[in-house]
């Protein structure tokens, strides 16, 4: 089990528009997160695949996907940001799953891309 620390969450949340936000889904203005609007999903736009990106200069592991169930303009994608560089992919998605239920229920299963 992981220690508890704050997670943020990066996309759309009830209407168009990207932002980070706390697991409250509150909306905070940290360019930490903001600076990696679409840069860490998947190359392929394809269903709902999402890539696990360690980011060692803040600090935090990335799960990111093309997601277009709140806008459906191109480059829209959710991001989640653990405050840590051990957790594992499955883990990842697992953890962001139950700290952002919302954000889930509103999409597609979402699939881990396959290691290189």
């Amino acid at each position: 089990m992981m220690a508890e620390s704050a997670w943020f969450y990066f996309g759309c949340v009830d209407v168009i528009g990207h932002g980070s936000h706390d697991e409250k889904l509150r909306r905070v203005y940290d360019r930490r997160f903001d600076r990696y609007d679409a840069q860490l999903c998947p190359e392929s736009r394809a269903g709902y695949v999402a890539r696990v990106t360690r980011l060692p200069a803040i600090g935090f592991t990335a799960l990111a996907f093309w997601d277009y169930t709140v806008d459906a303009r191109g480059g829209s994608n959710s991001a989640f940001f653990a405050p840590t560089l051990t957790i594992e992919p499955f883990e990842m998605l697992e953890e962001a799953r139950k700290r952002f239920p919302s954000i889930f229920l509103r999409c597609p299963p979402i699939s881990l891309e396959p290691r290189p």
